[in-house]
């Protein structure tokens, strides 16, 4: 007899499942239930405790919103048992492939798991070498293993290693996993605030390594330092760098847009085209809280309507998280001017650029506390050579606004507004806490949008 099936074993609120596989040898007339269990490191995996204790384990209860008329819902129940029932047939199907159960080993279980969640797992495992436990070729490995990384993921990778190849050769060293201590911690610190990165910069850095670290470990079974949690940056509260005032409310470091400027925005007629296709373009950004990876490549196919409520439906680039999202009418109105269709697709870049013009022409050019990137000079006497960093200082509006700002604008113009969860909703937060981290309106704005919406 054998099974699988899911388990919680986090001592967070919110974690990845473990798969837990069990079966049963007979020795004569005595018989032992064996079990190996594997982390499913994956976000189709991760989960909310309560959900999973008193919704999900209780079979009623789980083909109940298997059928609910809530879609989120419906999405994570049915998922979860489709990825519980392929896995099992899965690992049984395996199993019963085994003439002598009695050798299995952890490591056969993790094998079959690993290969599941990355496909090609097995042949990269036994093919790539690690050669006296360095750094960055453990970096290659796990960017290799880890075949379902989202493209901004592998390209943020590849900045850490070039980093890193920096670092070594700053140094004079060949950084190996053991290396990656306290002593580490504190040198590449102090490197990284020669180098001007920023504190948000250097903490997620450390926490790359650890990771890096820790898969080193419980993947490859290499050592690594024993007080590994030591190594990490505790972020400090950014302080106004310009006024003794260090706690003046109303001194802010990431911009975003007021209601009233968005209005002013959308009325501003006296735009050249390509301009007023990145209008429409940051508008719908800001309408429905999207990332602008996702927002840029809206199109026509992805509407559909539901009961005579336009939506539309897609998936999130970054989390692969699938959305249906109502439309708003500033939005319906954008699309009605365009016969039906979403604005031009523009790159990245020509988007920053010209929101920025949009902006200047719409009169947003205030001088405020923000943090703008400009190239800080290796050289003086060569003005070729740079790099770019965040510098805090007072700019104009205008100049800190970029294709982000339109999620952290409806995030903060929402916040207390509108219900919580329906702000999530829309921004597909799994937190509040990281909600949390998009509200940036003064304490005296708040208030005030606040008792507007309440008279």
């Amino acid at each position: 007899m054998s099974t699988l099936y899911y388990k919680y074993r986090s001592t967070k609120n919110k974690g990845y499942l473990t798969a837990r596989f069990q079966y049963r040898i007979d020795f004569g007339e005595k018989s032992k239930d064996i079990y190996f269990d594997a982390l499913l490191e994956d976000k189709r995996f991760f989960v909310d405790k309560e959900y999973f204790s008193k919704t999900y384990k209780d079979p009623i209860l789980r083909e109940k919103e298997k059928n609910s008329k809530n879609l989120d819902k419906r999405k994570v129940a049915s998922d979860l048992d489709a990825e519980e029932n392929t896995i099992r047939n899965l690992v049984i199907d395996e199993f019963r492939a085994i003439e002598n159960p009695e050798t299995l080993t952890k490591e056969w279980f993790k094998d079959i798991i690993s290969e599941y969640l990355h496909p090609g797992f097995k042949k990269k495992k036994y093919q790539v070498k690690i050669v006296g436990n360095d750094l960055i070729a453990v970096l290659e490995h796990y960017k290799n293993y880890k075949s379902n990384l989202a493209p901004n993921t592998v390209k943020k990778m590849g900045v850490v290693k070039s980093k890193l190849e920096r670092y070594e050769s700053d140094l004079n060293i060949k950084l190996k996993l053991t290396d990656i201590n306290t002593n580490f911690r504190d040198e590449f610190i102090k490197w990284s605030n020669e180098n001007q990165y920023a504190s948000g910069t250097i903490s997620r850095d450390l926490t790359f390594l650890r990771t890096i670290c820790y898969y080193a470990s419980s993947e490859l079974d290499l050592e690594i330092y024993n007080k590994l949690e030591r190594v990490k940056y505790k972020l400090e509260k950014i302080k106004n760098p310009f006024t003794d005032n260090r706690d003046n409310p109303e001194e802010i470091l990431e911009a975003y847009l007021t209601p009233e400027e968005i209005e002013e925005i959308e009325k501003n007629n006296d735009l050249p085209e390509y301009l007023d296709n990145a209008r429409d373009l940051f508008l719908i950004g800001y309408e429905t809280g999207q990332r602008i990876s996702d927002y840029l490549r809206f199109e026509k196919k992805m509407l559909k309507t539901i009961n005579g409520v336009t939506l539309i439906n897609f998936i999130q680039k970054k989390t692969r998280k699938q959305m249906l999202l109502p439309l708003s009418s500033r939005v319906l109105r954008i699309l009605e001017k365009r016969n039906g269709e979403f604005p031009r697709r523009i790159s990245d870049q020509k988007f920053n650029d010209y929101i920025k013009l949009v902006c200047e022409k719409s009169k947003i050019t205030e001088t405020i506390l923000g943090v703008k990137r400009i190239k800080v000079l290796v050289d003086p006497k060569d003005e070729e050579t740079g790099i770019w960093r965040g510098v805090p200082g007072y700019y104009q509006k205008k100049d800190l606004i970029a294709g982000h700002t339109a999620r952290r604008s409806f995030c903060t113009n929402h916040y207390g507004i509108w219900p919580t969860s329906d702000i999530m909703y829309f921004s597909g937060h799994s937190t509040e806490a990281m909600l949390l981290q998009y509200i940036k309106a003064k304490p005296i704005e708040r208030a005030l949008q606040i008792f507007k919406n309440l008279k």
